[in-house]
């Protein structure tokens, strides 16, 4: 058996050699492994005994607990380095913002520039029969080719920023790590939008027989439904670029250019983005909105028409034609004058109709807003009203009397079942009835005009009633226990006066 001597001393040797294996946060994990050997016995010189057991498994638990702590610990920074990493986050942030908008402006010309292209180019073809390609539009297709390959590398670059911002903003030293699905979803969606255009599929130099016989050929020819040329199936799909335009805008906004504004938002966690931005200029410019997007649905809905709807002699709808088409679907009347002769023009002419159904929704809110009455306006409109219900509530007051005084006096004359004895009572009646309804119309117009603000109004001045009343009666009884506490002394002095003329009467 070991004595408890050598246990102790076994134990107080083990300890020093653990103080020696424990680096500081100066040497980090290399000196770890290599002292940890040298300081430590091996465990096959410890004799294999309780209190040995016990000291080997507590060094054990003390050196994964410091080899932890070093792969955790990281180095703690200065208040100037970390004002400077502020400092740098704010102009990394500010460059980041002005770099993004400047893509998004190179994005949206190239996006509207390609757009414009393509209507131009589909305008060429439908002065023609046949959609072979000309030498002005194979090299118009050219162009929308070259944009389109262009912004489909600015839209990489884009993302590219904005991944960095996001980086920058919440302090990330991964890039990696922002990458999410609804980023990457986002991302392929630009891709897959801006991609889409007619590309020059044939050459320019045609035979000049071989296309004055196809026009001979199919000048008579008529469309089917399911018929749709290909440049206006891929040029259709452009009009999606639109959303580059909401993005330039919203990277011009005062709303999104203010740093206030941004800082007081995300304190708020409120983004400010697109859909935010529309919400506050329906807000503020409700009509000056709507009128936009209707102008700008009319011209592109027009077109779209024309585009996949054909006369009865192959001919593309004029536009005139297509306009007076978008008109009575968007207003939903359809007259069947003028009707889409393809399942392209169907299926937009359908989209025509629910666009129509939402801004007429839309149109009666905002009329409906802006008729609504406003709290002077309501003020000043109950006002009135209160004023005349008052003065015609006095003529029938007035009336009652007269009326009563003449029943009375035929009542004297015995002359009640005389004819003007009769008017006299209709008329009484019809003014108590007329002063029932003025009371009446005068209660709701009071009930009428109270609104939330003045139900506020009175919460907060109760509010304000029941907390001085609440203090008022805190100093009620504050008072009370010093009245209380002078009542006592003075009992006391009451008693002792007595008690001092009792003994001097008792000598």
């Amino acid at each position: 058996m070991i004595s408890n001597e050598h246990c102790s001393s076994l134990s107080a040797s083990y300890r020093s050699a653990n103080r020696s294996s424990i680096p500081n946060s100066q040497n980090g994990l290399n000196q770890i492994i290599t002292l940890s050997p040298m300081g430590l016995p091996t465990p096959k010189s410890i004799p294999s005994t309780p209190c040995s057991r016990y000291t080997r498994r507590k060094h054990t638990s003390v050196l994964s607990h410091e080899i932890r702590n070093v792969f955790s610990r990281k180095p703690r920074l200065s208040i100037e380095a970390t004002m400077a990493m502020m400092g740098y986050r704010i102009r990394m942030s500010k460059f980041l913002n002005a770099r993004l908008a400047l893509v998004s402006d190179i994005m949206c010309f190239l996006g509207i520039t390609g757009l414009v292209l393509m209507i131009a180019e589909n305008e060429l073809t439908f002065n023609r029969v046949n959609n072979g390609d000309t030498q002005a539009s194979w090299s118009i297709k050219l162009i929308i080719s070259a944009t389109t390959t262009m912004l489909l590398g600015l839209i990489c670059y884009y993302h590219y920023l904005d991944l960095k911002l996001y980086t920058v903003r919440n302090a990330l030293e991964e890039i990696r790590v922002g990458i999410t699905k609804s980023r990457i979803c986002w991302f392929i969606s630009e891709i897959v939008i801006c991609a889409v255009h007619p590309m020059p599929r044939s050459s320019p130099h045609l035979n000049s027989e071989l296309l004055s016989s196809y026009i001979s050929l199919n000048s008579t020819h008529t469309r089917s439904l399911s018929y749709t040329a290909v440049d206006v199936g891929l040029g259709l799909p452009m009009f999606l670029r639109l959303y580059l335009l909401g993005r330039s805008v919203m990277f011009h906004s005062h709303l999104f250019r203010d740093a206030s504004l941004r800082s007081i938002n995300c304190l708020n966690q409120v983004s400010i983005n697109f859909f935010f931005l529309l919400k506050t200029y329906l807000e503020q410019w409700p009509v000056r909105c709507l009128m936009t997007f209707c102008i700008i649905a009319f011209f592109i809905g027009s077109w779209c028409l024309r585009a996949c709807s054909y006369k009865s002699t192959g001919e593309h709808f004029s536009l005139p034609d297509a306009m007076w088409l978008f008109i009575i679907t968007f207003t939903t009347i359809g007259y069947g004058d003028v009707y889409p002769t393809s399942y392209c023009g169907r299926g937009i002419a359908s989209l025509t109709g629910l666009i129509g159904l939402l801004v007429s929704a839309l149109l009666i809110t905002v009329l409906t807003q802006k008729l609504h009455l406003t709290r002077e306006e309501k003020y000043v409109h109950t006002f009135v009203l209160n004023t005349e219900l008052a003065k015609e509530r006095q003529n029938h007051a007035a009336n009652v009397v007269k009326f009563s005084i003449k029943i009375w006096f035929y009542k004297r004359q015995n002359k009640m079942k005389y004819l003007p004895c009769l008017h006299a009572q209709r008329h009484l009646f019809q003014s108590i009835s007329n002063l029932k309804q003025i009371k009446k119309t005068q209660r709701y117009l009071t009930d009428h005009c109270v609104d939330l603000h003045e139900v506020m109004t009175v919460q907060r001045n109760t509010n304000a009633q029941n907390d001085e009343t609440i203090q008022q009666m805190t100093e009620m009884k504050c008072d009370m226990k010093q009245i209380e506490a002078k009542l006592n002394n003075i009992t006391n002095r009451m008693d002792n006066l007595q008690m001092t003329l009792n003994m001097l009467l008792n000598r």
